[in-house]
């Protein structure tokens, strides 16, 4: 084969050029530290590069969060231990204002420090951490704490409290809501009525909070119904209807008065008409109830249910039906049952245009003296409504029955004070001048001894609160160390991935370095050959 001396030229100049590139790749490899400069000399590399800098990243987020969550904790912890001397301090001056051999001007100088420190722990509550955020006020960080208003104190936070990811599985609360913390003081159990029959229940009394409290844990909110009749409506053989009253837990069953009576409240029949049967005073476990039950005359135009093609017919008139006579009409369905009334109407009938047809619930024909034939006024002892003709005969029927509104519910509630109100109370009782005066001083006694109580289960909630912070801070610092290990693991498969092993990138710069130099002076050997220079 023949080779031109062309040939040899571009073939040396290709091979010098290559060892010259693949030296600048070593060389590059060198300065940089890298295995790798760019994703086409190792993809598989790149990409396992990649994925460990972003478990990098999330380890450093995780870590930032628990600095985070640590201050917060830390600075909570201050809080408490600072409002927990405070309220020792209110503790001392309370007990102190207890003896009776203070003066009124004593008492007055005890309730202005005692203000004092409710200001001051006020301050405590509403505490920010470095962001500017209320460390109390649970996902409305923004929003103060607690705000006076007519020397009371309100919470204005919600109840939830802020959890925050520490770890790749793992979440803590880096908050606490002030619902939970402060709120703790359980003011006097009421009662809450509602429904129709709400007006029955005239007044309570609670006898003792923790039965009274067993109670409705035990029975739920209750219902007190009044019912006519049986299910709304006697058997025809009662000649007259019934009133009577129950009194049923959340299942429907019947409450049973205190011992040692210990009977069912249901079905207890009472007269209306009676001022003496409808006054009733209910003593149940831990609270009495006092009753002033309906006369006939809670039976109105919206009791009376009607079904059927009457009631879309009328919808459609201008003579809406009435209740005229309460009284009369619940007498007659609680003798007959629902009604029906059917009604036939024909123009061309002069005289008798209007036909009516009364059944009970049977389908036996009642006779009702107040309908009167061929009129177009219906009533029906008690309830009336006009009728409407016009140029077409039409036929209509529709049902009464009485649904009387019948029932109220009754539930328990003990809504939740901060022990700043508690103190603030104690504050104006000790204001007010007992001295010569033995009740006074007994009912303000009372007082420093329910603000003792409030005081006293106050600390044992923030004492609960602190065990919690104190646990808190302990998983943030094995989430700490837990992360560490995973960075050091991690940052070490990096290295392993994509650091340059110094030693072997020297040697083979060395030998790529030498394979040039040989390049470079083969080549000034061959390109002096030349044929004239044989010959000559």
């Amino acid at each position: 084969m023949r080779i031109s001396t062309g040939q040899i030229f571009a073939n040396a100049n290709r091979n010098m050029m290559e060892n010259q590139t693949s030296l600048l790749e070593i060389q590059d490899k060198l300065s940089s530290g890298k295995k790798f400069t760019s994703l086409a000399e190792d993809p598989v590399g790149a990409n396992r590069v990649v994925s460990l800098k972003r478990e990098l990243a999330q380890l450093d987020m995780f870590q930032g969060n628990i600095d985070a969550s640590r201050r917060r904790l830390e600075l909570e912890d201050a809080t408490f231990a600072d409002l927990n001397t405070a309220m020792d301090r209110m503790r001392e001056l309370s007990l102190q204002a207890r003896n009776n051999t203070n003066t009124d001007a004593d008492r007055q100088a005890i309730a202005y420090e005692l203000e004092q420190l409710v200001e001051y722990s006020a301050g405590l509550m509403n505490t920010r951490d470095a962001k500017g955020e209320y460390i109390f006020s649970g996902s409305k960080g923004t929003t103060q704490t607690y705000i006076k208003q007519d020397d009371r104190y309100y919470y204005q936070g919600d109840s939830t409290a802020r959890n925050i990811q520490i770890s790749s599985a793992l979440y803590t609360q880096s908050t606490d809501a002030g619902r939970d913390l402060f709120e703790s003081i359980s003011q006097a159990p009421e009662l809450s009525v509602s429904g129709e029959m709400a007006v029955a229940i005239t007044g309570y009394e609670v006898t003792d909070p923790a039965l009274y409290a067993g109670l409705m844990r035990s029975t739920g909110d209750l219902e007190l119904r009044v019912t006519v009749g049986t299910d709304g409506a006697l058997p025809p053989s009662v000649p007259a209807p019934e009133y009577r009253y129950s009194l049923l837990d959340s299942a429907g069953r019947p409450v049973r008065t205190a011992p040692p009576e210990n009977t069912p409240i249901q079905d207890i029949v009472f007269d209306p008409a009676d001022p003496d049967e409808r006054q009733v005073s209910l003593n149940l476990a831990g609270i009495t109830l006092d009753l002033t039950l309906p006369d006939n005359t809670f039976v109105d135009d919206t009791a009376v249910q009607v079904s059927g093609e009457g009631e879309a017919y009328f919808a459609n008139t201008a003579g809406n039906p009435t209740l005229s006579d309460s009284q009369v009409f619940t007498d007659l369905i609680s003798a007959n049952g629902p009604l029906t009334v059917k009604v036939a109407y024909d123009p061309a009938a002069v005289g008798s245009e209007y036909t009516y047809t009364v059944e009970n619930a049977a389908g036996d024909p009642v006779a009702v003296p107040g309908l009167t034939p061929n009129d177009d006024l219906i009533e029906l002892d008690g309830w009336r409504v006009q009728m409407q003709g016009g140029s077409d005969p039409y036929s209509t029927a529709f049902t009464l029955a009485l649904e009387p509104p019948q029932a109220a519910r009754l539930r328990f509630e003990q809504p939740p004070s901060n022990v700043l109100n508690a103190v603030m109370e104690t504050v104006e009782a000790l204001r007010e001048p007992v001295q010569g005066d033995q009740e006074a001083l007994t009912l303000q006694n009372e007082r420093i001894d329910q603000a003792l109580n409030e005081i006293k289960a106050s600390q044992e909630r923030i004492g609960e609160s602190i065990s919690k912070v104190g646990s808190r801070l302990r998983t943030l610092e094995k989430a700490e160390f837990t992360n560490t290990d995973f960075k050091l693991m991690t940052e070490g498969t990096l290295s392993a991935v994509q650091d340059l092993d110094y030693a072997e990138a020297s040697t083979d710069l060395a030998k790529r370095q030498l394979a040039l130099e040989a390049a470079y002076a083969s080549f000034s050997k061959i390109q002096n050959l030349s044929l004239f220079d044989y010959i000559r």
